[in-house]
């Protein structure tokens, strides 16, 4: 764990203080929930993310607490503000399992240096379900594979340029376990092919940060052919950078999750292919999982996994959005 013994002694005097009246430290959200959800009397779920924030996170909270509510439960969710905060989210996933939730959702953004709050919320009887990505030693994962996601990206990679060309990669949070699964797929696939990575730049999942990196590459790279966006914050970003230097369609974008604004950019020609994750599916996924736990039926499988759609502007009319994204009316 990243917290020294002595830190980590603090962290376990205060669960127990917790656990001696759970309506004290329950009060808190210790400025860092998103709110409850509104729902029924089966008790609360406990939602631990790394961020609330871009498409995909805003996406599979809508399908956890629609779930929810359908299903008789609240939310508590934790919002740890960045991938860098791991450790605030091993203190909120902790304080979790001893507020009286039924069970815990999370989002690990390091599963490996999460080991050690996994094994406290379990020993407490609490069920964990890894939500969005694989949780390795959690009851149940509910995600799309990230190197199924890298391969999907590869293949759209081939089909935008069939006879090679110049690419540049935003590839998301450096160290993050997905961003590194994805492009470490990805770049093995396209070894074969004639498509040649002559930039790439890790950064936060970031429509603005998108922005800058890509306009940087086409200064240094006028003529690029295809730019990689981990997922569609950076994705956008890239399009928004082609767009303003009048190259769609010419410099070419590749990147995974439909969010609003990469649909537009879709149809308009400035993105290009997108491998698309059932986001909302994934959160309902996972809270049936959770109820199934709860209700003391064994998963009979440690992973669930969801289905990648890959989209382009010829079949964007024919998909379903509802297992995609959340409805134009809600309001995170």
């Amino acid at each position: 764990m990243i917290t020294s013994m002595r830190s980590r002694a603090a962290v376990l005097a205060g669960l127990l203080t917790c656990a001696a009246g759970v309506a004290a430290c329950g009060s808190s959200n210790e400025g860092t929930s998103s709110g409850s959800s509104s729902g029924g009397g089966k008790g609360k779920l406990g939602v631990s993310v790394p961020t609330v924030q871009g498409p995909f996170f805003t996406a599979m909270l809508y399908g956890m607490k629609d779930e929810a509510k359908k299903l008789g439960y609240t939310l508590e969710i934790r919002d740890a503000g960045g991938y860098a905060n791991v450790d605030k989210q091993a203190s909120q996933f902790e304080n979790l399992g001893v507020q009286g939730v039924k069970a815990v959702l999370i989002d690990p953004a390091d599963p490996t240096t999460l080991t050690g709050s996994l094994g406290q919320v379990k020993a407490a009887n609490v069920p964990v379900i890894g939500a969005g990505d694989e949780f390795p030693g959690a009851d149940v994962s509910v995600s799309s594979s990230h190197c199924d996601v890298g391969h999907a990206m590869a293949k759209g990679a081939e089909q935008l340029l069939p006879n090679g060309g110049t690419m540049a990669a935003l590839t998301g949070p450096a160290g993050a376990p997905w961003t590194t699964d994805r492009w470490k797929c990805f770049t093995q696939d396209i070894k074969s092919t004639n498509i040649k990575v002559v930039s790439q730049k890790a950064s936060d999942p970031a429509v603005e940060q998108g922005v800058t990196i890509a306009s940087d590459f086409l200064q240094r790279n006028p003529k690029l052919d295809l730019i990689y966006g981990a997922d569609d914050t950076v994705g956008v970003g890239a399009a928004k950078a082609v767009q303003e230097a009048k190259r769609c369609g010419k410099t070419q974008v590749l990147t995974a999750v439909l969010g609003r604004e990469a649909e537009a950019l879709l149809k308009e020609g400035c993105v290009n292919y997108v491998v698309a994750q059932q986001t909302v599916l994934v959160g309902r996924l996972a809270v049936r999982e959770a109820d199934k736990l709860i209700a003391g039926t064994k998963p009979a499988s440690q992973t669930v996994s969801v289905p990648l759609v890959p989209v382009t502007k010829d079949n964007i009319a024919t998909v379903d959005i509802t297992k995609l994204r959340e409805p134009d009316s809600y309001k995170p």
